[in-house]
């Protein structure tokens, strides 16, 4: 299967994954469907960009998945249930325990997903059916945020509080940095949705409300009880910067607790590559160029270099133009890959059909991707990469 942007569809292609635009609605459009001009006209104006399609362009072709089905959706639901909790009392309410122990057994499982497909590189798919940006954002940052951790505790260790790198407990310490991903924006909801949502430049004084989520989020956390110190570090800190530009604190380097450090690039580059209602989605790629350019500025280097190797900047299905010219879908990633797929070559440099070839580009130093995104029944003007 291949991801295709709206205007791409063609009618009667197949959709291969059912079309979500709410957590607790049926699909859109479910899969098997076939586009015609009335669904396609029904996804544009439900906001929907692509949507996944099979042809026999793509056939063999799956996308990274990094999370069960089950274990997504009962995330989707403790994250709703545990912003739910907090917003419906008058004044703002407080996480129960029950909720907690919830969040704590959903960040359990997801860990366990992560471990369970550490040898694949990591790529954010599909959480559409998580309706709504803060609850697509937060699913999308916890796992990059866990695969981001699980590779860096086993590269570097984890620091303890004296300093000292541990390469024991990683289980219980993905699960403390997943319950602090969970609830990593639930201080967001101290700020009004016209704020929040607020398409042109914030004043001074409404930067300053919005910044003050991170310590808002803390504070729900402390008084809720029961929240390890290191989790609520993750949702104080997530935008400290490495340099000290960062806020609540200013804090810089080391002085950032290492997890916080962790959701920070996870953060960042899911908000880079997610449609806002100010903004539309960047491409992988540029998500990641992004990450890398900002490396000793904004973030850690450590982290900075697990991303590097494990993040995927043109995910499976992705369409992709060579270096010669050709264009491609992308077939698989291997981590310390993730710039050199397998792709699937469709088309030659003329723009002509070719039997579909199979093309490792590890083996062919000599080829790279120059752009990305096309359709594959018409010659793309190249996009430059970012």
């Amino acid at each position: 299967m291949r991801r295709v942007s709206i205007p791409n569809l063609r009618s009667g292609d197949r959709v291969s994954r059912a079309v979500y635009t709410r957590y607790d609605a049926p699909p859109l459009l479910r899969a098997g469907a076939h586009i015609s001009d009335g669904f396609r006209q029904s996804l544009e104006r439900a906001g929907v960009n692509s949507v996944w399609i099979d042809d026999d362009l793509s056939a063999g072709i799956e996308p990274l998945e990094a999370l069960q089905d089950e274990n997504r959706d009962d995330a989707i639901a403790v994250i709703r249930k545990a912003f739910g909790e907090v917003s419906s009392a008058p004044g703002g309410g407080k996480l129960t325990p029950k909720v907690l122990d919830e969040v704590r057994e959903v960040a359990e499982r997801l860990s366990g997903d992560i471990r369970a497909n550490a040898d694949r590189a990591l790529a954010l798919n599909d959480f559409a059916n998580a309706d709504g940006y803060t609850m697509k954002h937060t699913l999308a940052a916890t796992a990059l945020g866990l695969g981001l951790g699980l590779r860096l505790f086993q590269k570097y260790g984890w620091l303890d509080y004296r300093g000292q790198r541990n390469f024991g407990s990683i289980d219980e310490r993905l699960s403390i940095l997943g319950v602090g991903l969970l609830l990593l924006d639930i201080g967001k909801l101290a700020v009004s949705p016209e704020l929040l949502y607020k398409p042109e430049r914030l004043t001074d004084d409404e930067w300053q409300l919005l910044r003050a989520h991170p310590e808002v989020g803390c504070q729900l956390l402390k008084d809720a009880g029961g929240v390890s110190p290191i989790s609520r570090a993750v949702v104080r800190s997530h935008h400290e910067r490495w340099d000290g530009t960062g806020y609540p604190e200013g804090k810089r380097g080391a002085d950032i607790h290492q997890f916080a450090r962790i959701a920070a690039v996870a953060d960042v580059f899911d908000a880079l590559t997610s449609d806002r209602p100010y903004r539309a989605a960047e491409a992988p790629h540029f998500g990641y160029s992004y990450i890398l350019s900002r490396v000793g500025h904004d973030f850690d280097p450590e982290v900075v270099d697990i991303f590097r190797t494990s993040v995927a900047p043109h995910p499976p299905g992705t369409g992709v133009v060579l270096s010669d010219g050709s264009c491609a879908v992308v077939k698989h990633v291997q981590p310390g890959m993730v710039n050199r797929p397998v792709v699937r070559v469709v088309l030659d440099s003329s723009g002509a059909k070719v039997g579909p070839q199979d093309v490792n580009l590890a083996a062919h130093p000599e080829m790279t991707i120059v752009s990305a995104d096309f359709d594959p029944w018409a010659r793309p003007e190249p996009v430059p990469l970012a």
